[in-house]
C-alpha cells in the first residue's frame, strides 16, 4: 500500500472541465466508453455505481457506459493531488479555488448547502467540504465557554477542513441541470 501512496503522490492530475482529466498525461475524456478507460488506467474497484481508482482517491461515475462524472476524494490529507485551472484544488485555500472557478463559470453557482458544496453549472464543477469557517468558529467558542478549550491542534486540524475543499468533480455538460 506505501508504493500505491507513493505512485499517487507522484501523479499528474489535471483536471480539464467539461473535457477530461489527464492522469500523468493520460486523457480520461468524459464521454469516453468504460473499456477505453479500462484500458487506459485498469478496472476500478466497484462499489455500487461507482469505480474507484488510485487507493480510492479517484471515483468515476459511468451513464450507459460512459463517463458521466469523475470525482477525487482525497482532500488535503489524502492522493492524489489534482489541480484545475493552475491551482491545486486541495491545498489551495477554499475561498481562493471558488474564486478561480467563479470567474471560469461566469455564471449560475448553486448553493444548495450554506457553503458545505458548490456547483459551477456553466463548467459543471463541483466542490465540497466537511465543514464552514463560521461553524469551526462557533464550536471552538462554544468549547472555550463550556470551559473546556481546544487545542492548537484541534484548532488547526478543524479550521483546515472548513478552509481547504475535500472533494472536487467535473461532470458532461449539463451534469448540474439535472
Amino acid at each position: 500500500n506505501s508504493n500505491l501512496t507513493k505512485v499517487c503522490k507522484d501523479m499528474n492530475i489535471e483536471i480539464c472541465p467539461l473535457d477530461k482529466v489527464l492522469v500523468d498525461g493520460v486523457a480520461i475524456y468524459l464521454g469516453m466508453e468504460q473499456s477505453v478507460v479500462e484500458a487506459a488506467i485498469g478496472k476500478g474497484q466497484v462499489i455500487g455505481k461507482r469505480c474507484y481508482y488510485f487507493n480510492n482517491g479517484m471515483a468515476i461515475d459511468y451513464r450507459n457506459n460512459k463517463v458521466d462524472f469523475i470525482e477525487f476524494l482525497g482532500g488535503g490529507d489524502g492522493m492524489p493531488k489534482p489541480t484545475i485551472y493552475g491551482v491545486s484544488a486541495f491545498e489551495t485555500q477554499a475561498n481562493d479555488l471558488f474564486d478561480v472557478l467563479k470567474k471560469q463559470n461566469n455564471g449560475v453557482i448553486r448553493d444548495s448547502e450554506n457553503g458545505y458544496s458548490y456547483q459551477f453549472e456553466n463548467i459543471s464543477v463541483g466542490v465540497y467540504r466537511e465543514a464552514v469557517p463560521k461553524e469551526i468558529e462557533e464550536m471552538i467558542e462554544e468549547a472555550a465557554s463550556f470551559g473546556n478549550p481546544m487545542s492548537d491542534d484541534e484548532m488547526q486540524y478543524e479550521m483546515k477542513r472548513a478552509n481547504h475543499w475535500a472533494t472536487i468533480g467535473i461532470g458532461v455538460t449539463g451534469y448540474y441541470q439535472r
